[in-house]
């Protein structure tokens, strides 16, 4: 999957909003509302991710793109959560994934403890269903999107915030 990634840190009452819409209509939701309202009012409850976010879910992982790896809590932090939106098959234009805080806190409390060496023998893991070819330059690209995602990490937990996790296709 080579889609953009976006985290927000949202509270409760949001996640029950997306929840009570229409599967259909929470992509719209995200993209329409959520998305503008974030990232001009709350930029600090936003991080972007990019095409990183793919090797990221995967270095933390098993080396698989799957929504209960291996690995909790740093698995968690990308795909880990609440499926919001997404089935592989109907659902398969966009991903939405919730956290709840107490998740956060924990996904936080080890991404702040996570060396690059850590995260460079996770991407070394990575499967052969990784859309890119594994590079240094790749996991450089990435071990920078997630440096910019632990303050954030710890804004939400600090907070008591769920985070929610969105990629389009």
């Amino acid at each position: 999957m080579s889609c953009i990634g976006v985290l927000f840190a949202v509270p409760e009452e949001t996640v029950e909003h997306i929840k009570s819409l229409p599967m259909a209509e929470r992509p719209v939701y995200i993209s329409e509302e959520l998305e503008d309202l974030y990232f001009d009012d709350y930029p600090e409850r936003t991080a972007e991710l990019d095409k990183a976010w793919d090797a990221i879910h995967r270095a933390l992982t098993d080396g698989s793109l799957c929504f209960d790896c291996a690995g909790y809590p740093l698995g968690g932090a990308i795909l880990g959560g609440e499926i919001l939106y997404y089935d592989g098959e109907e659902y398969d234009d966009y991903i939405i994934t919730a956290k709840p805080p107490l998740m956060v806190a924990e996904v936080a409390k080890r991404l702040s403890k996570l060396t690059k060496a850590q995260f460079k023998k996770g991407y070394d893991s990575i499967d052969d269903s990784y859309p890119e070819p594994l590079s240094k330059d790749d996991m450089e690209y990435s071990f920078e999107y997630l440096q910019d995602a632990i303050p954030f990490f710890r804004f939400a937990a600090e907070h008591g915030l769920w985070v929610l996790f969105t990629a389009d296709q």
